[in-house]
């Protein structure tokens, strides 16, 4: 069986559940994203990358082009939590265009996973520019969970990346 690991990064504890339900169910290390040096993802035979979007921008995004060129030669499942929307495919497709290298973007291994928000847990900061974005935002759904938040994180939305990345950790070397 191969080794893996599931990498994240998160702002607001989303990420961090989805990273610790699959490294729970895979039975892998859960590694902070900002505590892991190149030389330990060397020790892996894939890595399982997860990051919540804040502003449009992947946090993970400055930690894949840091370790690109080990991640290059590994395989990569990334897990995305985020509040956009399945059927929000622009958005979607500018995330992953503005923040993940080519080198290492394969679509088929990317799961958007519906995230949370939860306005009282906002900084001030944060509160106020989601409050100014919401003003100015015209798709009804979207201003609906920048004025209320929601809360979408389930264990059962990992099954396809779980199923993904069994399936690669059983083949041979």
């Amino acid at each position: 069986m191969k080794s893996g690991a599931v990498v994240y990064k998160g702002k607001y504890g989303a990420t961090k559940q989805y990273a610790q339900w699959l490294s729970d169910d895979l039975e892998l290390p859960c590694l902070d994203a900002d505590l892991v040096a190149g030389q330990t993802l060397n020790d892996f035979d894939y890595i399982i990358l997860g990051s919540s979007v804040y502003y449009g921008k992947m946090l993970l995004s400055p930690f894949l082009v840091k370790h690109l060129e080990v991640l290059k030669h590994k395989k990569v499942f990334i897990f995305i939590s985020c509040a956009t929307p399945d059927s929000d495919q622009r958005e979607q497709k500018r995330i992953l265009k503005e923040n993940i290298p080519k080198t290492i973007m394969k679509e088929e291994q990317i799961f958007f996973l519906p995230g949370k928000l939860d306005i009282r847990a906002l900084t001030v900061f944060d509160r106020l520019m989601l409050g100014i974005a919401a003003f100015f935002e015209k798709n009804p759904e979207r201003k609906r969970v920048m004025t209320n938040g929601i809360d979408a994180v389930s264990e059962d939305n990992l099954i396809d990346l779980d199923i993904a990345v069994r399936a690669f950790a059983v083949t041979a070397h």
